[in-house]
């Protein structure tokens, strides 16, 4: 499918906003359509150069939205359930997540940096080559594929500028 997102080229540069090609999500991911965004002091290190990233590459770590589709074997979500984006997702189970440090969960600490999903590949591509996610979720975008443990589930009433909020500011 094809997305608009703004996009980080070079460090130093401003964002653009381009056409992408998103893929479907794969086993244990999720396609969110985002709703709405909010800009944190790190989307502004990755420009600076203050946070090193893989570029090019979707800024945006606290979003929220709307699932529209999800990947194989991900359950609890729903068409259209209104999702908060965690940047911060854990695997229950390392070492980390076990002794209760789940921000440094061995399973996503990793992708996380790298701009990757778990399989070490992008979901999102231009002209064949790949763009890199920021922390997991790329909000920067109309939709993004996050996996599951990225999306949390929120009532429904609530309103996503909202929603988006809960995924770094008030968690941080």
């Amino acid at each position: 499918m094809k997305v608009r997102a703004a996009v980080l080229d070079s460090v130093g540069a401003p964002f653009q906003v381009q056409d992408l090609d998103l893929q479907p999500p794969q086993a244990g991911e999720v396609l969110v359509r985002v709703a709405a965004v909010g800009v944190c002091h790190s989307d502004w290190h990755l420009v600076t150069g203050d946070t090193k990233h893989p570029l090019p590459l979707v800024p945006g770590h606290e979003g929220a939205g709307y699932v529209e589709e999800v990947g194989e074997g991900v359950t609890g979500f729903d068409k259209g359930d209104l999702v908060a984006l965690n940047w911060a997702p854990s695997c229950g189970t390392c070492f980390y997540c076990r002794h209760g440090r789940p921000c440094l969960c061995e399973t996503y600490v990793g992708p996380i940096w790298k701009g990757t999903m778990l399989d070490g590949t992008t979901r999102y591509s231009r002209n064949g080559e790949p763009v890199y996610h920021y922390s997991a979720l790329a909000c920067f975008s109309e939709r993004c594929v996050v996996p599951a443990p990225c999306c949390v589930k929120l009532d429904p009433t609530l309103h996503p500028h909202i929603a988006a909020v809960i995924g770094c500011a008030v968690t941080t």
